[in-house]
């Protein structure tokens, strides 16, 4: 036997539910676990048999073999059919919208989707397996969205609820039953508890977060308590509300949010109910109305996600302008440091604001040797780093304050700034918070995400220590230290990554130093870049940095820098995805630091620039953008694309040192898959710096495609040491020009003596190689083996890349498999003194006669290459 379900207390988005998973399994029995709130059973009355719903009482659990549920996944609120959960011999399907749900049943098939309604869900499910619906159907489809969505008012609408409504008004579904049942008046019982909850509401300030709070009681049952609530809320326009209404023994607990700080599914859950994030509810027994309220104000106090401080969000250290300062100073440093607003002090104290939209209105006035303190603005607002971040927002967005000072509450003195952009990025928090939600992340007590838990998962015991041992380190100094970069980018993506990046507010020298020593490594320090590397005994490498800031005096030049906060820190780097961090230390232990939306961009796989003169700046970040998308499969931005393309246009790239650019180029020749990444260097222009003619035609390609597939090969036979494939891909690169373009390639990339001599010879060999291999003549042992023993392991495989033919790939296997290993002799020049050759040019002839008759099978010991000496050279 087949059944259909739902939770208890049934409503439209329920039954909708069931009569969408009926069309799925035309066999089955639909059956409410227990009630059903009184507008469905009126529903039902009014559609007399259009949908045939079984008791209970008919079912006999023993002969269940399918259970179907709808609209939940917590085992405790299916009723009687919790017995069959984890049964033997029974099976369950899931169709549900809570992907956050908690005590989850496993199922053996599940479609769980984040939408408004369970009916949406499965409205696209009959939509893939074109099944229709006819018009009473449609309605009570409609029904259901229309509730469980609030008619599209409610916060956990989405597009697919709203195109799935649209679907079934084309289907005929008939909006005056909807408004019938959706719109109605209450009863008095109703109205009675609906003023006592008014009457009753407290305000509380939870964690920063406003929830309103609202109890009553009634002697008899009160049917739909929850549009009851829903009316409180609207009423009131309270953002946040908790009802508690004690009534039938009972004690109902019913909440609705219009905030993301309060999870209402989360706080229903610790009293066995469930629900939405923005709407749940919960029946509860053997507690009194006091003990319920009381356990909610703890729950609430620890589960509330506590509103942000402006000191959590304040960039510090703060670069300023000084009251006496020229406006032709002010403007170089707005420039320097790519800034659009100055706080003005005067020691260290703010007294007042300047913009770079009066810095150049005043110079074009030839007023640059003005002071500062003339024309800044010296009426604005500040704040301080304990305030709740929301009370900001007045000042940004109605005083239009493009920046704020954080200063000290009791001394005055500037200590941070806040502006628009960390606004911005603090409002938009929600949706990475989704985010991390669904990657099993955890939240500290200020919100951040703490990804101590996935590093535990992904990082070995050894790893995990030596983190301990920096945090350690960098608590006894008093310093904020975090791991940086590309480590945490690919500790997200779960890819392994042992390159360890760390940034130290402070001292990172001196830190390194002290690390060393714990770790019994040595140092290497670069005091005028403030960078250490340490070198342990085995070779592992740990690179520490002191935060810092960067600025470029010219296009393409290397940076110079100055000591900085992490925010400033990763703000030099070059794309959003790079540039998170987890803080070590402090009391936001393994926080995920994010403030240019890197998170975002890793779940849209998609490559990003912080700025927009990031590529005019450093050129080469053209290259390593086209690197990682493709290693990745990202996507490129399209602004920066747009970036990308200027920087070529403009040709700055012509202004990178040629060992840059080779530095650049070989580690795309480095990556898994680099043909990909030069077919988009292609497509950008970029082969043009190098040279003009560089992968010109298919061909260069061609031969580039063929490598991997010739790698392989190369993994399963005996080479006397690994082929180095950079090398390979960078021969097929340079490979195909003429000798006048390859030497222009050479010298603008400035090639080292040492890989210039290897590669010149290398393809020399592969030239003269390739020419003796033409025909179709079979060549001998010794024929193969004199022309393939000049060429170097990885001269063979651009050579098979090169030809593509399996005359060549059988001569080549041969080579390294038999004749390469058969040719090495017993005799030594010694040995031939000693038999009487006279030392001169004969040797050669006696070595290579000695070499064909190994590989001609001929010879197979020393004493075999005595008797042919004797017998060639000494008779």
């Amino acid at each position: 036997m087949q059944v259909i379900t739902t939770h208890l207390n049934a409503d439209f988005d329920c039954l909708a539910s069931m009569v969408a998973a009926k069309k799925l399994y035309p066999d089955a029995k639909m059956v409410l676990s227990g009630s059903a709130e009184k507008m469905v059973h009126q529903y039902l009355q009014k559609m007399d048999s259009a949908f045939e719903i079984s008791k209970i009482k008919e079912i006999d659990l023993d002969q269940v073999s399918l259970l179907i549920l709808v609209d939940t996944q917590n085992p405790a609120r299916i009723g009687v059919f919790q017995s069959l959960i984890q049964k033997p011999g029974v099976e369950v399907h899931i169709y549900d919208h809570h992907p956050e749900a908690g005590n989850a049943i496993k199922a053996s098939k599940t479609v769980i989707k984040k939408r408004g309604a369970a009916t949406t869900v499965l409205m696209e499910v009959l939509r893939e397996n074109g099944i229709a619906l006819n018009r009473e159907e449609s309605t009570l489809m409609a029904l259901g969205i229309h509730e469980d969505t609030h008619s599209l008012l409610s916060t956990s609408t989405t597009p697919e609820d709203l195109s799935a409504l649209a679907e079934l008004a084309r289907l005929g579904a008939d909006l005056n039953v909807v408004a019938e049942f959706i719109q109605t008046r209450l009863n008095q019982e109703q109205l009675d508890v609906l003023n006592d909850l008014i009457r009753s509401i407290e305000l509380l300030n939870i964690n920063g977060v406003e929830i309103a709070l609202a109890t009553a009681t009634a002697e008899n049952f009160v049917e739909d308590l929850a549009y009851v609530v829903s009316r409180v809320m609207e009423l009131e326009n309270l953002p946040a509300l908790i009802v508690l209404v004690g009534m039938d023994r009972r004690v109902y607990l019913i909440g609705r949010s219009r905030t993301k700080a309060l999870d209402l599914a989360e706080v229903t859950r610790q009293f066995g109910g469930g629900g939405h994030a923005n709407a749940a509810s919960a029946s509860i027994r053997e507690m009194t109305l006091v003990e319920v309220r009381e356990k909610l104000l703890a729950i609430l106090d620890d589960r509330v996600e506590p509103l942000s401080r402006v000191g959590d969000i304040m960039q510090y250290p703060v670069v300023t302008a000084r009251k006496e300062d020229t406006i032709d100073t002010v403007e170089k440093t707005l420039t320097l440091f790519n800034l659009n607003t100055l706080p003005v002090v005067d020691d260290d104290i703010p007294v007042g604001l300047i913009t770079r939209q009066i810095v150049e209105k005043a110079i074009h006035h030839k007023l640059g040797e003005t002071r500062v303190e003339d024309f800044m603005v010296q009426e604005f607002s500040v704040t301080a780093p304990d305030v709740y971040f929301k009370t900001i927002t007045p000042i940004i967005i109605e005083e239009k304050q493009k920046l704020i000072p954080v200063v000290d509450g009791k001394s005055g003195l500037l200590v941070g700034i806040v502006s628009r952009g960390d606004l911005l990025r603090v409002l938009q928090g929600g949706s990475r918070e989704e985010s991390s939600a669904k990657m099993g992340w955890g939240r500290n007590r200020r919100g951040y995400k703490n990804v101590k838990s996935l590093m535990k998962e992904r990082l070995d015991k050894k790893l995990m220590s030596l983190f301990q041992t920096i945090a350690r380190i960098g608590e006894g100094s008093n310093y904020g230290v975090y791991v940086v970069g590309g480590f945490v980018r690919d500790l997200l993506l779960g890819i392994r990554n042992l390159d360890i990046d760390i940034v130290v507010e402070g001292d990172g020298i001196g830190f390194a130093a002290e690390l060393a020593t714990e770790l019994q490594g040595r140092v290497k320090s670069h005091v005028k870049f403030g960078t250490s590397v340490i070198i342990l005994k085995d070779g592992f490498r740990v690179d520490v940095a002191t935060a810092r800031m960067e600025y470029y005096k010219h296009p393409a030049a290397l940076p110079t820098v100055e000591k900085s906060s992490i925010k400033a820190d990763l703000f030099r780097r070059d794309f959003t995805v790079n540039c998170l961090a987890v803080q070590l230390t402090g009391e936001d232990a393994f926080a995920l630091i994010d403030h240019f939306n890197g998170e975002r961009d890793l779940k849209d796989r998609m490559i990003r620039v912080l700025h927009n003169l990031s590529f005019i700046e450093d050129p080469s970040r053209i290259f390593r953008a086209i690197r990682f998308e493709q290693r990745n499969q990202f996507g490129i931005g399209k602004q920066t694309e747009a970036f990308m393309k200027t920087a070529v246009k403009k040709r700055l790239v012509d202004q990178l040192s040629g060992s840059r650019l080779l530095n650049e180029i070989i580690l795309i020749m480095k990556e898994n898959q680099p043909v990909p990444c030069l077919r988009r260097m292609r497509e950008f222009s970029l082969l043009q710096f190098i040279s003009p003619n560089l992968l010109g035609d298919t061909h260069a390609l061609e031969v580039l495609d063929r490598v991997e597939g010739v790698l392989s090969w190369a993994k399963m036979v005996p080479f006397a040491k690994p082929p180095e494939s950079w090398f390979i891909y960078f021969m097929g690169l340079l490979g195909e020009l003429d000798k006048p373009a390859f030497e222009q390639a050479v010298e603008r990339l400035k090639i080292p003596m040492r890989i210039r001599k290897r590669l010149e010879q290398d393809l020399e060999t592969c030239a003269e190689a390739g020419r003796r291999l033409a025909g179709t003549k079979e060549l001998s042992p010794p024929e193969i083996y004199d022309i393939f023993l000049p060429l170097s392991p990885e001269g063979i495989i651009f050579l098979l890349s090169r030809l593509a033919d399996d005359r060549a790939n059988k001569y080549a296997t041969l080579f390294v498999t038999q004749y390469q290993g058969q040719a090495k002799l017993a005799l030594t020049g010694d040995d031939l003194i000693r038999m009487g050759v006279s030392p001169g040019p004969v040797f050669q002839q006696v070595f290579k006669t000695l070499r064909d008759a190994r590989v001609n099978g001929e010879v197979n010991s020393k004493k075999d290459e005595i008797a042919l000496v004797e017998q060639q050279f000494l008779r």
